[in-house]
């Protein structure tokens, strides 16, 4: 709707902002398969790109968004190189750095944990780790609401991490309710599906499987259908798994 609009109303400037969001919505609702751009909106993104400071935002925006994009359909590596870029800008928006800064720290737990080989560029992770997490900590005391269940799932990562179970136990649980209290479904399903990520390598599978099922339910409440998949998917495995060993 909102891209038509402004064609309606002749306004170039906001369109590639939203053109870039719409694309977000898009890939998280189903990978953009029913809900892409249906008309090819390029020549307003070119009036963009001939004004600088605007193209500089512009860049900013598309950035951010294809940092979204890669962490939540989990490239990893995508989401490292957009997220890399953006932290390099010197003009890059307070708000955007730290949401950023959040990603790109969650991106980096992702990237160890990897074991077809492809996560060593990320072995700095507890450097990047450092600087998301002083950042979001200060960010919270401005605003409870919005930063603590950023900064209790970071702290969980960590925990999970370095094998200290007990507290990463704890700060997955805060994570949770910090973000259904804050009513961020996203980060709630999010939280849950990491904790059961980490219980599944504890071993714990009905417990994993109980998280992934809360995960399902936040990504349901979301509206998105490609992390309802991508969730189902993990459970299934676990599920193959498990009767494997049991034969």
């Amino acid at each position: 709707y909102h891209p038509e609009a402004t064609i309606c109303l002749r306004n170039k400037v906001s369109m590639p902002y939203l053109l870039a969001y719409r694309e977000t919505f898009a890939m998280l609702i189903d990978k953009g398969e029913s809900t892409g751009a249906k008309q090819n909106y390029g020549e307003l993104e070119e009036n963009i790109e001939s004004n600088a400071i605007y193209a500089q935002r512009h860049k900013e925006t598309l950035f951010v968004n294809r940092t979204l994009q890669s962490f939540w359909l989990g490239y990893t590596q995508r989401c490292h190189h957009y997220a890399k870029k953006l932290l390099e800008m010197q003009l890059l928006g307070r708000h955007n750095k730290l949401v950023i800064l959040f990603y790109a720290a969650l991106n980096a737990f992702r990237g160890v944990k990897n074991t077809n080989g492809n996560g060593s560029q990320f072995a700095k992770v507890r450097n990047l780790y450092k600087d998301a997490i002083n950042a979001l900590r200060t960010a919270k005391e401005l605003s409870p609401w919005n930063f603590s269940n950023k900064v209790f799932l970071l702290e969980a990562e960590m925990y999970s991490f370095e094998r200290k179970g007990p507290d990463a136990r704890s700060s997955y649980a805060a994570a949770i309710t910090s973000s259904r209290s804050s009513r961020y479904v996203h980060e709630q399903g999010l939280a849950c599906e990491l904790a059961g990520l980490h219980y599944k390598k504890l071993g714990e599978e009905q417990t994993a499987l109980d998280f992934f099922q809360q995960a399902k339910e936040c990504y349901v409440r979301w509206g998105s259908q490609m992390k309802v998949d991508s969730v189902s998917q993990q459970m299934e495995r676990i599920v193959s798994e498990s009767l494997t060993t049991t034969k």
